[in-house]
């Protein structure tokens, strides 16, 4: 059974993946709510509070993120550094960490946005942080070919803990299901679904790739 680490399992999605794959998988999770983590006063900038078990990992899914949608003349510098410790630092931290226990034929899941596809006013600090994902995706990608591979997901706007605040009404739903051609919202089975076919060996010809799951928002005006 492979041995896939969690960071950030608290979130929606990676509840979603472990219910429906726990029996596929062995997860270790990191979080700061005890109640999802296998480690105490998990700090995700802090080496010191990471899972330190020499253990064997077959792969890696990285879900913390931000969503600060904001005007740019409200956006503080202290926004961007935040933004960016969050997606970018700690995923830095992260992998210079576990890079040693990483297996071959292990697989790295990363997470992106359309907003970097598709240019939408108020994502400033999103697309910038979101963009040095992408990057990271396929430098390493490159690099650690053929032991490792490394993707990373850009979904559109989907129901999860941290987008909780624009689903909060029937109306808001409806406007965001209208703003994509197959006119609903994205779901947290529809992007766990991905990972589980990311990190099995189903994947293991994909690598270096930029998916996304944005109910056809980047590609297509209908």
């Amino acid at each position: 059974m492979k041995n896939i680490l969690l960071v950030g399992a608290n979130s929606a999605t990676s509840t979603d993946l472990i219910k429906n794959y726990e029996n596929k998988y062995n997860f270790i999770k990191m979080s700061r709510n005890l109640e999802y983590s296998d480690v105490e006063n998990f700090d995700l900038l802090d080496e010191k509070t990471y899972y330190s078990e020499n253990i064997e990992i077959d792969g890696i899914i990285y879900f913390p993120g931000t969503i600060n949608l904001k005007q740019f003349e409200r956006l503080k510098v202290e926004d961007f550094e935040k933004d960016f410790n969050v997606n970018v630092i700690g995923l830095i931290k992260i992998l210079k960490f576990y890079k040693k226990q990483l297996q071959k034929n292990s697989s790295i899941v990363l997470f992106s946005t359309v907003a970097t596809k598709l240019g939408m006013p108020y994502h400033c600090s999103t697309s910038m942080v979101k963009s040095a994902i992408n990057g990271i995706t396929i430098s390493l990608a490159a690099e650690w070919a053929p032991n490792i591979r490394v993707n990373c997901i850009s979904p559109s706007l989907f129901k999860s803990n941290m987008s909780s605040k624009f689903f909060s009404s029937e109306k808001s739903i409806e406007r965001i299901s209208n703003n994509h051609p197959l006119k609903r919202t994205g779901q947290t089975n529809d992007i766990s679904s991905l990972i589980n076919f990311l990190i099995s060996d189903e994947s293991s010809w994909i690598t270096g790739q930029n998916i996304s799951v944005d109910g056809g928002l980047s590609t297509l005006k209908i």
